[in-house]
């Protein structure tokens, strides 16, 4: 759920400086500096959503040792 709203947030963050470029040529730079400051929170929403990661689970693998592949198996036996 949080992708989306990532997505969804960095796609109006944009839309908001296209329309800057063209509300400043239009209306001049403080209304541009308006959705200039839209385009920040939702930027800065994005990486909001972004900020909270869960880790990735451990799977085992050739490279650790045989005690370190059982432990990770008993893990994810009990979760």
């Amino acid at each position: 759920m949080k992708a989306i709203f990532r997505t969804i947030f960095c796609i109006l963050s944009v839309a908001c400086l296209a329309v800057a470029v063209v509300i400043g040529m239009i209306f001049g730079l403080v209304w541009a500096l308006v959705c200039i400051a839209g385009a920040a929170v939702f930027a800065g929403l994005m990486f909001l959503m972004k900020r909270e990661r869960r880790t990735p689970e451990e799977h085992p693998d050739f490279m650790k040792s045989k005690e370190e592949n059982r432990a990770i198996n008993e893990k994810r036996d009990r979760d």
